[in-house]
């Protein structure tokens, strides 16, 4: 298969997937409710700061012996900067690629938010939440599970609404894991 075909069969697959769950929009009330809720800036900087409050402020406090102290502090400014450079990666990104999005070359879709001024490829959305998820599941699991599954929410949601491709979604997810993913590797002494 060349190149091109690969390219053809991609870009088939992917506005199809988008079609499918963007077409199921409108016809059930609170189901777009939900996903236009999902995806806004509001509960995502509300789900944010929540888990910065508890890395931050909660942690260290709950910590009896100052060392503890500095490694919850440590912990909280990894969580940090991992969904910083999430969103830094994939906005430089977006300018690099600069695809259109599905309601700019699409028709007969339903966009449920307002429209987004960027660019489509990756999701800032999907790479900053799996940069949340993924960076707090190395240090508090359940919590970390629970916003893997608000991060696929949010993904799913992105694609629900009509401002993002599958393809977007994926690529976000997989930036918001690995830098994350990255900046937790243990480094090991070299004796």
């Amino acid at each position: 298969m060349s190149l091109s075909a690969m390219h053809n069969l991609i870009s088939i697959l992917n506005t199809q997937s988008f079609e499918f769950l963007n077409n199921a929009a409108g016809y059930y009330h609170p189901l777009d409710l939900f996903f236009v809720f999902i995806t806004s800036y509001v509960t995502m900087a509300f789900v944010g700061v929540a888990v910065l409050v508890y890395f931050v402020f909660y942690l260290p406090a709950k910590a009896e012996e100052g060392w503890l102290r500095i490694q919850a502090f440590k912990n909280a400014w990894k969580v940090i900067v991992g969904v910083f450079l999430a969103w830094l990666f994939t906005n430089i990104l977006k300018v690099i690629v600069a695809f259109p999005r599905p309601f700019q070359t699409l028709k007969h879709l339903h966009v449920l938010v307002s429209l987004p001024e960027s660019y489509s490829f990756p999701s800032a959305h999907a790479a900053v939440t799996m940069a949340l998820a993924t960076g707090v599941y190395f240090y508090r699991r359940r919590l970390g599970e629970l916003l893997f599954i608000f991060a696929f929410a949010v993904g799913l949601a992105r694609i629900y609404v009509g401002v993002h491709y599958p393809l977007d979604v994926g690529v976000g997810f997989l930036i918001g894991y690995l830098i994350p993913k990255l900046l937790h590797i243990k480094r090991e002494v070299v004796k």
